[in-house]
C-alpha cells in the first residue's frame, strides 16, 4: 500500500469551513497549505504568532457571566475565534528586548508563556486540531514515543536516555564500541561566523568528552542499525503514505539522510497494511491525528522504529517523491475529521503548483511581521556555557 485507507462511511464536508493556521514568518508550509485551502475555496487565517508581544495585543477577558478572547496585530484582527479547525503549526512568541531591562526578561518570559497557553486552550472550542497543544508537548518527547511504538509492537533500536557516564561506557561496550548521539530536540549552535546543525553522529568510548560534561546533559545513545534504506512515513488522519529514503546511495547521508538533500533520491513506496495500522495506533495513543515517521529497514527487510515528528516536514517528500501530500493535508484541515473524503478522481492541489504564490507571499508579509525566535545556541554566553557548548557542537559534528 503507497497511501489510502479502507472505505468507511463519513460525513461530507462542513459547509463553508474556517480554519486557523498558527504559524511564524516565512514558514513555507503554512503558506503553501493556505493558498491549497484558498484554491479548494475554504478560508484559511494564517495567525503569525511571532508579533505576539511586540506588535500585537491579545486578550483574555472574564466579565459579566460571559468571557472574551481577542486577538489583533498586523493584518489581522481576531474577536471571534469560532473556526472549525486549528493547525498547530509553529507558535511562538518573540520578546521585546528594546523595551526589557536584561533582569526583567526572564520574568516577562515566564508570564508571556504561561498567558500564551491559557489562550490557546481557550480559543476554538470545539474546533478539530491538528495536532492538540497538550498532546503535541507530550508527543515530541522521545522516551515517551519510544514507550508507545514498543506497545503497539512496532520494533525499536536498544536506547539510551541518560547523564550518567557508566551507563553510557557499558552501553557502548554491550554494542560493539560503536552507537550513535542524539540530541533531545535539533538544537543548533552559533557564533558571530559559523553555524553547525545537530545531526547524528557516531560514538565510541575514546569520543566520549569529559565524564562532568556527560553528567551535565542528558542525551540520546542508541545502537546503530544496519540500514538498506530508510523509510519516510506520513500519515494524515486515516491516510497513510510510504516513501523509500535511498540514504545509503548517497555520500553524506548515511548516517542521517537530512545531511544529504543535494543528493538524495525518495520515491514512493508500498508499506504492509500491518505497519499502517501500528503508525495509526501510535498517533492515537498519543493523541494525535498527523505525524511524519521515519523507520530504518534493515538489510534483512525489518522495519525500526526511530521517531514520529508531530509537527514534521512533509513538502520535500512531495517533492521528491511527487506523493500529493499537500493536497492530502489540506483535506485533512478542510473537513475537519481524521476520516476525510479523499477520493482519487477528485481534482488535488500539487505543491509545484502552489510555489510561486508561497514566494510572493513570503517576499511581501517579510515587511510586515516579527522575525521568528532564533532557536539556536549563541556561543558568547559565558566561559562555562561556551564550553559546554562546544563539546555538545563537537559530538553532534562527530
Amino acid at each position: 500500500m503507497i497511501y489510502g485507507y479502507p472505505a468507511i462511511n463519513v460525513c461530507p464536508m462542513k459547509k463553508d469551513p474556517n480554519v486557523l493556521i498558527l504559524t511564524e514568518l516565512g514558514d513555507t508550509h503554512a503558506y503553501a497549505v493556505a493558498e491549497a485551502l484558498d484554491r479548494k475555496g475554504v478560508r484559511a487565517t494564517l495567525w503569525h504568532t511571532a508579533d505576539f508581544p511586540t506588535v500585537a495585543e491579545e486578550t483574555i477577558l472574564f466579565e459579566g457571566g460571559q468571557r472574551r478572547v481577542a486577538v489583533r496585530g498586523p493584518l489581522m484582527e481576531l474577536s471571534d475565534l469560532g473556526f472549525d479547525t486549528v493547525w498547530y503549526r509553529r507558535p511562538c512568541y518573540v520578546l521585546n528586548d528594546r523595551c526589557l531591562h536584561p533582569a526583567d526578561r526572564e520574568f516577562a518570559d515566564i508570564e508571556c508563556g504561561i498567558f500564551r497557553r491559557s489562550l490557546f486552550n481557550l480559543i476554538a472550542p470545539g474546533a478539530f486540531w491538528v495536532n492538540d497543544p497538550d498532546a503535541a508537548t507530550r508527543a515530541g518527547r522521545k522516551p515517551v514515543q519510544q514507550s508507545v511504538a514498543m506497545d503497539v509492537g512496532l520494533a525499536t533500536p536498544a536506547t539510551l536516555f541518560t547523564n550518567d557516564p557508566r551507563e553510557i561506557r557499558e552501553f557502548i561496550s554491550r554494542h560493539g564500541g560503536r552507537i550513535v548521539y542524539k540530541t533531545f530536540r535539533a538544537v543548533s549552535w552559533r557564533d558571530e561566523k559559523t553555524y553547525w546543525a545537530p545531526y547524528t553522529a557516531c560514538l565510541t568510548e575514546d569520543s566520549l568528552v569529559s565524564e562532568p560534561l556527560l553528567r551535565a546533559v542528558p542525551g540520546i545513545y542508541q545502537e546503530l542499525v544496519p540500514k538498506d534504506h530508510e523509510l519516510r512515513i506520513t500519515v494524515i488522519g486515516h491516510h497513510v503514505f510510504g516513501a523509500k529514503v535511498l540514504s545509503q546511495q548517497t555520500e553524506s547521508g548515511r548516517l542521517d539522510w537530512r545531511r544529504s538533500y543535494h543528493e538524495l533520491q525518495i520515491e514512493p513506496c508500498d508499506i504492509p497494511e500491518s505497519l499502517a495500522d501500528r503508525c495509526r495506533e501510535v498517533l492515537a495513543r498519543l493523541g494525535l491525528v498527523f505525524g511524519c515517521f521515519d523507520f530504518v529497514v534493515t538489510p534483512e527487510g525489518d522495519f525500526v522504529f526511530l521517531e514520529v515528528n508531530e509537527s514534521g516536514q512533509f513538502l520535500f517528500v512531495e517533492s521528491y517523491s511527487g506523493l500529493p501530500l499537500l493536497d492530502a493535508f489540506a483535506e485533512l484541515l478542510a473537513q475537519g475529521r481524521p476520516d476525510f473524503v479523499w477520493p482519487a478522481n477528485r481534482p488535488r492541489v500539487p505543491y509545484t503548483e502552489v510555489q510561486d504564490a508561497v514566494q510572493r507571499a513570503l517576499a511581501w508579509r517579510t515587511k510586515t511581521h516579527v522575525q521568528p525566535p532564533d532557536r539556536s545556541v549563541w556561543e558568547g554566553a559565558g566561559a562555562a556555557g561556551a564550553d559546554l557548548s562546544r563539546n555538545r557542537r563537537r559530538v553532534a559534528r562527530a
